[in-house]
């Protein structure tokens, strides 16, 4: 009940008051009266408890009016909100009208625009059309003048033309004939001259043929023997350049060998220096990567003495020749053949 009251200071100071008021009236008619009364205590228990049912109900009207208060407020706040909601629907709806009527003006007036510019397109091309009918006439009219004026002149030419047609013909005759005697022996001239030619060609093509099949079969000769000299030098050089290479190489792995070697420090005791296989992975600079043994009959202590020995070697020697590189190496120990 106290937590209750807690959570509702104004109605815990009001209890507060009224609690102070009965007690300052209970001590003015103490105070006052002639004969006071002796209150017992089941009497003052029930004053307290009305007092607190009071109290209680006075809570409970506090509660029923704030609660009033809050569900008015929440209507009010309700009631503005859908007004505002209202109003914004009103002014949509009112700009909406206006665009649509701004777009049916829109249209409207690009529909008159586009009626006015097909009328005017019409009467364009109404206007082209009797100026297109007007000019076609008076070409016609021109074409027949000048149709009659060709076809006398037609008939004239036709005329003269024939007259000289037939003399033309008779000299032409003349000429032909003529002509064709010259013809036929110009044909037999030529006809020797050709046969001449023709056999004089045919020599001509045998001897370039001749020729060229001579020409060709001492190129491919030729190209044979420069093939021939010039794969016995490159068999040469790639025999040298091998030759070269396993020299290096030799060259190359007795160094790492002897480098291993001179790095090596034999175990205590009398054991037997055994040869051993051994198998190095090297990276770029010669940095050793890694040491495993093939065929060896030395004890533990010795391969490892032979493996300390590899490591130490670090780096190996570079070959002279890079392309002889290998990151994979085998080499025979054998410090006891020198």
């Amino acid at each position: 009940m106290f937590e209750e009251m807690l959570k509702h200071p104004r109605a815990l100071v009001l209890s507060l008051i009224l609690h102070l008021a009965v007690i300052a009236l209970m001590v003015i008619n103490l105070s006052f009266s002639e004969r006071p009364k002796q209150i017992k205590a089941g009497e003052m228990a029930q004053t307290v408890q009305a007092e607190m049912i009071d109290l209680n109900q006075l809570e409970q009207q506090q509660k029923q009016k704030q609660l009033e208060a809050e569900r008015k407020a929440q209507e009010l706040k309700k009631k503005q909100q859908l007004e505002a909601e209202k109003k914004q629907k009103i002014e949509a709806d009112r700009k909406k009208r206006q665009a649509e009527e701004k777009r049916k003006q829109e249209e409207a007036k690009q529909a008159e625009l586009k009626r006015k510019q097909q009328a005017e397109e019409k009467r364009a091309q109404e206007a082209a059309r009797q100026q297109e009918e007007k000019r076609a006439a008076e070409a016609k009219r021109k074409a027949d003048e000048e149709r009659k004026a060709d076809a006398k002149r037609k008939a004239d030419e036709k005329r003269i033309a024939e007259e000289k047609r037939k003399a033309e013909e008779a000299r032409i005759a003349e000429d032909k004939r003529k002509a064709e005697e010259k013809r036929k022996a110009e044909e037999k001239r030529k006809a020797e001259e050709k046969r001449i030619a023709e056999e004089k060609r045919i020599a001509e093509e045998k001897r370039k043929a001749e020729e060229a099949r001579i020409a060709e079969e001492k190129r491919k000769a030729e190209e044979e023997q420069r093939r021939k000299e010039a794969d016995l030098k490159a068999r040469l050089l790639a025999e040298e350049n091998q030759r070269r290479l396993n020299s290096l190489r030799e060259r190359y792995i007795i160094a790492i060998r002897q480098k291993i070697e001179r790095n090596w420090i034999k175990p205590p005791g009398n054991e037997m220096i055994a040869p051993c296989e051994i198998q190095v992975t090297q990276g770029p600079g010669g940095i050793i990567l890694r040491v495993d043994f093939g065929a060896c009959q030395g004890s533990e202590m010795y391969r490892k003495s032979v493996e300390n020995a590899v490591y130490k070697a670090e780096p190996l020697p570079a070959p002279e020749d890079p392309e002889l590189f290998d990151r994979d190496l085998n080499i025979l120990f054998n410090p006891s053949v020198q």
